[in-house]
């Protein structure tokens, strides 16, 4: 459209203003159907129409139900416990409660419970150890007074060794002549006299240089109750043991390879001594605990375990009561699929008799044994010195 100007000048020839000739364009379009604006037609004819919103599809079939949508997925159903599984967790749950019930029990039993310190004496870099094998020791004395005032009878150390899925059982011999630390020479039993259990595990640790992780001592009275809670043992009694039994104590004992002995007969086994030396005397011992170990894997497990409740008042370890009821669970699972072995020290090849003064003891070679006791314990190398003279 031409720009309207509107002139103010006047004219020379009138006052009137004037007024230009308005041209304005008809804006009327020509018949010419492809223009028009954008967004607007016939649907029928141009194939589109103004934007009204979304719009519900029409269902053609009015009144009858759509078809369900199908999910080629099938759902999960859920999976029930199968009869494995579900055994498997009721033994979790019976384990678990039982094992409960173990620590429970030797919390209010009022077992004696002492402290087990760090070696003085040695440094801890220079003992062997593992974190594949636990080594136990027990501790047997005669009597029941003060620990300090009795000499150990025996010291057996059990080592849990689940590298070579083996229970690996030490005699030391009593009369061993060794260092005993911060006091003079002694045999070795004259340790618990000096320091108590302390002292004993000092000493072994001192001169053999393997780690003790824990200990039990106990008194032969609960020797024999263990015995008698599993019905007794069956160990070999050869005549000469048997006749010396029957001659010097109230006892009757036949010979044979399998011979059943209850608790106080099998202490009477283990306790000779004048018939030949301490070299028999461990080994005797040591076939005791193995024929112990052996009765465990049969149904007597249920009934030492039942036992367990009176035994744990007569034992003084450094253990707490969850401490000692995972090591008899350990015990009891090695004792089941673990082969037993057991040895000596010192042994025969690296020891002879000798006398100090007017006692009669055992020399060794504190070094050679040290070596042989690693390598039992730890790499497997070494043969069981099972045997006496």
């Amino acid at each position: 459209m031409d720009d309207i100007y509107i002139s103010k000048k006047k004219s020379r020839e009138s006052d009137e203003i004037e007024i230009p000739a308005i041209n304005i364009p008809d804006i009327t379009p020509p018949p010419n159907e492809n223009r028009r604006p954008a967004g607007y037609g016939t649907p029928e004819r141009d194939g589109f129409a103004p934007y009204r919103g979304k719009e519900k599809p029409k269902n053609r079939n009015k009144g009858v139900a759509p078809e369900p949508v199908h999910n080629d997925k099938p759902k999960k159903k859920k999976k029930k416990a199968g009869p494995v599984k579900r055994i498997a967790m009721f033994l979790i749950l019976v384990f678990a409660a039982l094992y409960l019930l173990t620590a429970g029990a030797a919390a209010v039993s009022g077992y004696k419970k002492t402290s087990l310190n760090r070696n003085s004496y040695i440094a801890s870099s220079q003992l062997n150890s593992s974190p594949f094998v636990k080594n136990i020791l027990l501790i047997g004395v005669d009597g029941t007074d003060n620990e300090e005032q009795l000499r150990s009878d025996s010291m057996i150390l059990v080592s849990l060794d689940t590298v070579h899925a083996k229970i690996k059982i030490t005699s030391f011999m009593r009369d061993s002549w060794l260092q005993i630390p911060g006091h003079k020479f002694a045999k070795l039993n004259a340790a618990c006299s000096l320091g108590g259990a302390q002292l004993v595990v000092d000493t072994i640790e001192y001169n053999f240089r393997v780690n003790i992780n824990d200990y039990v001592l106990v008194d032969f009275a609960m020797f024999t109750e263990i015995i008698d809670a599993i019905g007794g043992v069956n160990v070999e009694v050869t005549p000469a043991e048997a006749n010396f039994i029957n001659r010097t104590t109230r006892h009757t004992v036949e010979s044979g390879e399998s011979i059943h002995l209850d608790g106080a007969k099998a202490l009477v086994y283990c306790r000779i001594r004048k018939l030949d030396s301490d070299y028999m005397r461990t080994y005797r011992q040591r076939k005791v605990i193995n024929a112990i170990l052996a009765k465990i894997k049969g149904p007597e497990a249920l009934r030492l375990f039942g036992a367990m409740f009176g035994i744990f008042s007569k034992i003084q370890t450094n253990m707490n009561p969850f401490e000692i009821a995972c090591l008899i669970y350990r015990t009891g699972f090695s004792a089941l699929f673990f082969d037993t072995v057991s040895s000596r020290i010192p042994t025969d090849d690296l020891s002879w008799s000798g006398r100090e003064g007017s006692q009669s003891v055992v020399e060794l070679d504190v070094g050679a044994n040290a070596d042989y006791l690693y390598n039992f314990i730890y790499t497997g190398s070494a043969e069981p010195s099972d045997g006496g003279d």
